[in-house]
């Protein structure tokens, strides 16, 4: 930001004291047109001193940044950034609270954490999840996929039609006219749900699109026969190999019921759906998951090569770490990035820590909170 614009942009520093309503209000409205899932931070009770008041709310984002105000105790904002992201991928709001005693404020339905850090004032939050309405993306214009169509404006979704041909005549909320899968992955957000029906018009193009898309769910509408001519087909597309288009895929989609005609087809494939869309939080990415899965002891060895003949990526780091590896906070027990981390050295090992409170602590009594987490 520059000049006088306050205005609340994702790329601002984290934590900033000076964001307004206003600024946070436009920043849930831009991450809602982005389609991208956040959840909302607000006090709902303190106890002095902390420098937050009831009101004050934040916004967190999937990848964890703070947005807002919700006072500067960083083992505060570590508990809210966490909570938020459990939140998101469960779907489900939670009641915060953070104390020195945690065990002061614990009661049912409040789930208490302490605080660690100098203000020891108390907070209570209410973290509320924001996903937005998931994408049905319906590929093709057979009599199912009509059906699909129509059926699928009682659910929350969003019905998007990949017809090349649509015309007016049509249940969906818009139309994608293109099968290029890379421009229909362009016109629709993250993680869809996806459901081939084109009955072999551009089936291999509506699944790579459902791959590339990282879809929560990709259903095929085919036989055993045509699937896997359309599973190799849209490696080829994908330039990857079919077992990770087929760990991905759904064939038969929908659930084993007696369904003969397209209607019955559809809701068959709507119940799937419903599955899998309540699924999609805790799972965010299945595709890439399912085909990290499929790779096999392949990507975990280091001479392995990609589909595309490239080297396969490792998780280990040139020192031989682990990327991905946290450490956990002897204080509070929460988890800590050794990189970025607050550390302290003690009897030749380091310890890493959520905040500065919790290194502070440490650094005054280390073999209490030591013989603590040896008890525990």
């Amino acid at each position: 930001m520059t000049g006088n614009d306050s205005r609340a942009s994702i790329d601002d520093p984290p934590h900033r004291a000076t964001v307004s309503d206003g600024d946070v209000a436009e920043l849930e409205a831009a991450l809602t047109d982005r389609g991208e899932p956040y959840a909302r931070v607000t006090i709902v009770r303190r106890e002095p001193p902390v420098s937050a008041n009831v009101g004050d709310r934040a916004v967190v984002t999937r990848d964890g940044e703070l947005h807002g105000w919700i006072g500067g105790a960083a083992c505060a904002q570590t508990t809210a950034i966490s909570e938020a992201k459990a939140a998101m991928d469960d779907g489900k709001p939670r009641f915060v609270g953070i104390a020195p005693d945690p065990d002061e404020i614990d009661r049912p339905g409040l789930e208490a954490f302490p605080m660690h850090c100098h203000s020891e004032g108390v907070l209570e939050l209410f973290v509320e999840p924001v996903n937005p309405t998931p994408e049905l993306l319906v590929v093709g214009d057979s009599p199912v996929a009509r059906s699909l169509s129509r059926l699928a404006g009682e659910l929350a979704v969003d019905v998007v039609l990949v017809d090349p041909d649509a015309g007016d005549d049509h249940d969906a909320d818009r139309v994608v006219t293109t099968t290029d899968p890379d421009a229909v992955v362009e016109a629709v957000g993250r993680s869809p749900l996806v459901v081939v029906a084109s009955m072999g018009k551009y089936d291999a193009r509506g699944v790579a699109a459902g791959v590339a898309a990282d879809a929560a769910y990709v259903g095929l509408v085919a036989s055993d026969a045509r699937s896997g001519e359309v599973i190799e087909r849209a490696a080829e597309l994908l330039e990857t190999d079919p077992e990770r288009v087929r760990a991905v895929v759904t064939n038969p989609a929908g659930v084993d019921i007696e369904a003969y005609t397209p209607t019955e087809i559809a809701v068959s494939i709507l119940a799937e759906v419903v599955d899998a869309r309540a699924n999609a939080g805790s799972a965010r990415r299945p595709a890439a998951e399912a085909q990290q899965s499929a790779e096999g002891t392949e990507s975990e060895s280091s001479g392995a090569e990609s589909a595309a003949g490239e080297p396969a990526e490792s998780d280990a780091t040139e020192d031989g770490t682990g990327a991905a590896d946290l450490a956990t906070d002897p204080v509070c027990g929460m988890t800590a990035d050794p990189e970025t981390a607050p550390a302290v050295d003690h009897d030749g090992e380091t310890y890493y820590f959520c905040c500065a409170g919790c290194a502070d602590s440490f650094r005054e009594e280390p073999e209490s909170y030591l013989e603590r987490g040896e008890a525990a």
